[in-house]
């Protein structure tokens, strides 16, 4: 296991949840009996709990369970709240800063009592520490107040697009550049390399309109817990391929999509408590947002663990209003089947209300994602959940990806879908089903090498070893060894792991069948993306 890469997300994620918890124990403070609060934070402290004994980082994990058992004793009403028992717990989350940055480790006999005199304090119970909060201990000060690093501002999109407007107006103006003559080497060199910086400023300037998916997820969490008090039920979410970005214009209108599909997911598909603990089901329900890149598509799954889609309700409607017999709905496809949901004029609610899409059918989602360009498409199953699947063309896109020299080409593929890089002296003996030369295809000719460097690739589009955040030296490389059912390319040279813009390939370069799309790189290089099942198909060495 790569334990770097996950002590890497146990930072991000513990320190954001920590200045979460800030601002619910300001808020707590001027509220000190609100057991909603509590339960926000409860879980906010958990969350760094868990992952931090997943970790064996001990110290974190006794603070944070210590805290922890604090808010769960306020959230159940067990304890009175005091102001010192505040006060302690926010001295608790300003160590918890300083332990998660030095990862466990304290470094000063001052933090170290500090440390001590906490965990002590909260062994004793929140009604045994009034009065004894030492706040104004030197050594209980050992930290001093640092107010946060600035890392990002808040941008108007009309900004972006005019910044993004000029810079592509600048660049075009590369086309009425006269020819230079001959003699002007040394300006030639300076214009090369003005242009060049202006594609890189267009990179940059691009990368402000993307979002990544978990910002976007972030701006539900509020609406899922409410709905889900509402309607008496006990749901949590879930994130997965949080870290793909896109651009912004494209995720603000699937804002009222996304609404009106998780107010069906948890008023008509997510059951009652005690009705799932029945069912043989958690009492808690989860709806899972999943993000990922398959060629020049995004694609976002939504997905419950309810009871599925209401089969009677579709039956009726498609005999009711469509006039069809029973003998006609079976031998209905089952993606036929579902989509009539997406009628206009089907609603399986017997009254209008809120949590049914104040009044609006499905239909009008899908209407939505056409007008974007893109498809929506329903799994279900009864007793285990609905999935949506939503598949948008990308505008703009940022992924990581391992670039690589194949003659004077310039090529790139996913991260995620490279497991290893290996030396290897030749081909195999009689070549190999998965083992890929694309010299032939791209008119290089072979010059008689006599190793190469090779990309082994994973099976699947399952992401693979490696931190899609880090520089190439991260990267597993080999010697040799067999190929083990994986797909391997035969590359001349590794430029790096780097981001890169992925645009839409034209109508020349699609036709070659193997490429996905354009990478463009934070240099203004463009390389060829490879289409990982693509390949899979074309005719190996």
């Amino acid at each position: 296991m790569d334990i770097a890469k996950y002590e890497k997300i146990f930072t991000q994620e513990s320190e954001k949840y920590l200045q979460e918890l800030d601002t619910l124990l300001m808020r707590v403070e001027k509220d000190l009996g609100n057991r909603d609060l509590w339960g926000e934070i409860h879980g906010k402290v958990h969350s760094i709990k868990g992952m931090a004994r997943a970790l064996s980082l001990e110290r974190i994990a006794q603070l944070s369970h210590s805290i922890e058992d604090w808010c769960k004793q306020f959230q159940q009403g067990e304890t009175p709240v005091t102001p010192d028992a505040i006060q302690l717990i926010f001295d608790g989350a300003k160590l918890l800063k300083v332990l998660v940055v030095r990862k466990d480790e304290i470094d000063s006999p001052e933090n170290q009592d500090r440390y001590d005199q906490l965990t002590s304090m909260f062994e004793k119970g929140p009604g045994e520490v009034s009065g004894e909060v030492p706040s104004a201990d030197p050594s209980y000060a050992a930290t001093p107040f640092v107010p946060e690093k600035i890392d990002q501002v808040r941008v108007k999109y009309p900004i972006i697009e005019e910044l993004l407007g000029i810079s592509q107006e600048i660049l075009l103006l590369e086309n009425t550049l006269p020819p230079l003559p001959r003699q002007s080497a040394g300006l030639k060199n300076w214009v090369d390399h003005y242009r060049s910086m202006l594609k890189g400023l267009y990179f940059r300037l691009a990368q402000l309109r993307l979002v990544s998916v978990d910002d976007f997820a972030q701006l539900f969490s509020r609406a899922i817990r409410d709905l889900a008090k509402q309607h008496k039920k006990e749901v949590k979410s879930e994130v997965i391929g949080g870290e793909v970005q896109a651009d912004i214009a494209l995720m603000d209108r699937l804002r009222e999509p996304f609404i009106h599909l998780l107010r069906n997911a948890i008023a008509h598909g997510i059951e009652l408590p005690d009705e799932r603990v029945e069912g043989g089901k958690a009492a808690e329900g989860k709806i899972t947002l999943e993000a990922a890149c398959e060629k020049d598509t995004l694609v976002l799954r939504i997905r419950d663990d309810g009871r599925g889609l209401n089969r009677s309700a579709i039956i009726t409607c498609l005999k009711d209003r469509k006039f069809l017999t029973d003998e006609e709905i079976a031998e209905m496809p089952e993606d036929e089947f579902l989509n009539t949901i997406l009628d206009k004029d089907f609603s399986s609610a017997d009254a209008i209300s809120d949590m049914a899409g104040r009044g609006i059918g499905m239909s009008v989602v899908s209407q939505a994602i056409e007008y974007l360009g893109g498809s929506m498409s329903i799994r279900s199953q009864p007793s285990k959940g609905t999935e949506f699947i939503i598949r948008l063309p990308l505008v703009l896109s940022v992924i990581y990806a391992v670039l690589f020299k194949i003659g004077p080409y310039s090529l790139c593929i996913p991260t995620s879908h490279v497991e290893a890089i290996e030396q290897r002296e030749s081909a195999p003996p009689g070549g190999s089903s998965s083992f890929y030369d694309l010299r032939a295809l791209l008119g290089v000719k072979d010059n008689g090498r006599e190793s190469f460097r090779v990309l082994r690739l994973t099976r699947s589009e399952s992401a693979g070893n490696i931190d899609t955040s880090s520089d190439l030296h991260t990267l597993p490389s080999r010697q040799g060894g067999g190929d083990n059912g994986h797909v391997q390319i035969a590359v001349d040279s590794i430029i790096g792991n780097k981001p890169v813009m992925v645009m839409r390939a034209g109508e020349m370069i699609a036709k070659a069948g193997i490429f996905s799309g354009v990478g463009i790189g934070e240099n203004g290089d463009l390389s060829l993306l490879l289409d990982l099942e693509s390949l899979r198909g074309f005719n190996s060495m």
